[in-house]
């Protein structure tokens, strides 16, 4: 007996936009309730939809959308890999630096740079948040690296690859710049800072969501159909062998009593 489904790379992303909008207009209400209307927690809602708190909705689901972006990059390493592509390599470390994501994204690694790099550097304004220096200057490196890999791919593939990093960026190092100066300045605890981290937030999701898309249509794309199909195959023992294969415990049982 064959189980299967399909997963449309389509439906999906509609799908992932909806939770998205959902967990952003979530945490603005919290925020909202608690800055404006004066409810510290609101029966816990206000940190469990929080997108600038750490171990809550929306940062499971980004964890586990991060996760699932790398699994899909192991997956497509492994068939380019067997199939003597020279970038295979290229997709594995796409893999493991979304699993790198994933993990920062539960614990903010990267937050531990920022009072090293601010000593050092004596920033502020908008780089309050120093962290965003030292992750630039990677991702430069990464694009110089990564190239002749963009070209490489199909059209398709290569721009979604382009608008979902722009998207993730213009959250991750934009946004982040505008919510440090707003911190640096003014602080955090007001509705200007709500919504400067909502819409990066939004971004950084959204950025995601874009990539997702794009692996699921190049995995489409590589296998010539619409939808990626998961089967899962069960195999049935047929009834005349598993009649004989009871015969054969009776009869054992029969031996043991004599």
């Amino acid at each position: 007996m064959n189980l299967s489904f399909s997963v449309s790379p389509k439906r999906v992303t509609q799908v992932l936009t909806y939770v998205v909008l959902c967990l952003v207009l979530a945490s603005i209400t919290g925020q909202f309730a608690k800055l404006v209307l004066g409810y510290e927690t609101l029966l816990g809602f206000v940190r469990l939809f929080s997108v600038d708190r750490e171990g809550n909705i929306p940062t499971l689901y980004s964890c586990f959308a991060l996760l699932f972006c790398s699994s899909m990059l192991f997956l497509i390493a492994s068939i380019r890999k067997r199939a003597g592509d020279r970038y295979s390599l290229h997709w594995w470390v796409l893999s493991i630096i979304f699993l790198y994501l994933s993990v920062d994204e539960a614990t903010s690694i990267h937050e531990e740079a920022i009072n090293p790099v601010r000593s050092a550097l004596n920033t502020s304004g908008l780089l309050y948040f120093a962290w965003v220096i030292p992750a630039a200057a990677l991702v430069l490196l990464f694009v110089l690296a990564y190239l002749r890999f963009l070209a490489h791919l199909p059209g398709k593939t290569r721009r979604l690859f382009l608008l979902a990093g722009l998207v993730y960026l213009a959250g991750a190092l934009g946004m982040e710049l505008v919510g440090a100066y707003q911190t640096d300045f003014y602080g955090q605890e007001n509705m200007a800072y709500v919504l400067i981290v909502s819409i990066e937030e939004f971004f950084e999701m959204m950025g995601i969501v874009v990539f997702i898309y794009a692996l699921l249509s190049y995995i489409s794309l590589q296998m010539k159909v619409k939808a990626v199909n998961l089967q899962i195959r069960i195999e049935e023992v047929p009834r005349p062998k598993l009649q004989f294969i009871e015969r054969a415990i009776s009869e054992k049982a029969l031996v043991k009593k004599k």
